[in-house]
């Protein structure tokens, strides 16, 4: 079973913060960029000047358009063209001390844009500016600049390979129950909301399956909390070979899991929820004893919400433990095939 957003936003975790990341590299560019341009200016040099002021004016743009709750309106990738351009000049003018613009230019690039083209805008640079080092400068200096920034783009990478992999755990704490590895209620919330964005949008079924395990108080009395958790962890390794890998499990109390079927009628909702009863009751997860579940069945209507959703899947539930439990119950006029738990 997958996992939908937010996970997603674990593969470029600094995404939610590019706002802020760019009303402060907005800041710093006009506080310490704009000085070496006047500079630039002021030494007759209109090139090199007006590459720096380039670079700030387009950092600014893109940071009031995130100001505005727009998309920034220039890729921030284009900032390569002044700022090699300015390089390029400096290196003419100044010498090698102009390649030193680079390792700013990598923290840039890391922290503003997504990996992929920040590890693309990185080695570009690194070719670029090391042939026009090569070409004013020499090979000694081009030797250890090459090296020097390929260490710094690979340092880059590692420090954001961490904060992926921070965020990840963090995210998996989040949304996951720590027992037993499947979701918990408040990945099931925007779960289940998307569900019915998908059927307002596009007509696309879905169902839920309410599964509960029966009398499973007992079972922890009689057999303890260690082996009630052994039995929550082999209930949902039943579920698990029997759904799809677009299937979502949640965790939504003691014994009480939650079963999104996507693209799913209720009728063939019914027939997965009787497949899981019989292979739960036919299970050796309690020895010398049955374990057996009830299942509600909802499908999900046109124009109803999270809580009505649930509400039926509950009512259904209700009604199958009402009927004597180990047996399976929808909430609308589908019914499960016959068998030892059909009503």
């Amino acid at each position: 079973m997958e996992g939908t957003n937010p996970v997603e936003t674990a593969e470029d975790p600094l995404a939610p913060y590019r706002g802020r990341i760019m009303y402060g590299l907005a800041t710093a560019a006009a506080v310490c960029l704009i000085p070496f341009s006047v500079n630039a200016f002021l030494q007759d040099n209109p090139g090199l000047g007006a590459g720096i002021l380039c670079a700030v004016l387009v950092l600014g743009i893109d940071a009031f358009a995130t100001y505005l709750k727009k998309p920034p309106p220039i890729p921030l990738i284009l900032l390569l063209v002044p700022i090699t351009a300015g390089m390029a000049i400096s290196l003419k003018t100044q010498g090698f001390f102009g390649a030193l613009w680079c390792y700013p230019t990598v923290v840039l690039f890391t922290f503003s844009l997504s990996r992929r083209m920040a590890n693309a805008g990185s080695i570009l640079l690194l070719l670029i500016i090391s042939v026009l080092v090569y070409h004013y400068i020499g090979l000694a200096f081009t030797i250890r600049f090459f090296v020097t920034l390929t260490l710094t783009i690979i340092l880059a990478n590692i420090v954001l390979s961490i904060i992926v992999d921070l965020h990840r755990r963090l995210l998996d704490q989040a949304i996951v129950d720590p027992l037993t590895g499947v979701f918990n209620r408040r990945h099931m919330e925007r779960s289940l909301s998307d569900a019915i964005e998908r059927k307002r949008r596009n007509s696309a079924p879905a169902s839920l399956l309410l599964i509960d395990i029966d009398r499973f108080k007992s079972v922890n009395d009689q057999f303890g909390h260690a082996k009630g958790d052994s039995v929550l962890k082999g209930i949902v390794s039943l579920i698990g070979k029997r759904a799809r890998k677009l299937d979502l499990l949640f965790r939504i109390g003691g014994e009480e899991f939650i079963l999104l079927l996507p693209d799913t009628q209720e009728a063939a909702a019914a027939v997965v929820a009787e497949q899981l009863r019989a292979s739960i009751a036919e299970s050796r997860l309690l020895d010398g004893r049955q374990l057996t579940v009830s299942i509600g069945v909802s499908e999900l209507q046109p124009g109803e919400s999270v809580d009505s959703w649930m509400k039926h899947a509950d009512d259904a539930l209700y009604a199958a433990k009402k009927a004597g439990r180990n047996r399976v119950v929808c909430a609308g006029p589908a019914r499960p095939p016959e068998g030892p738990g059909a009503p």
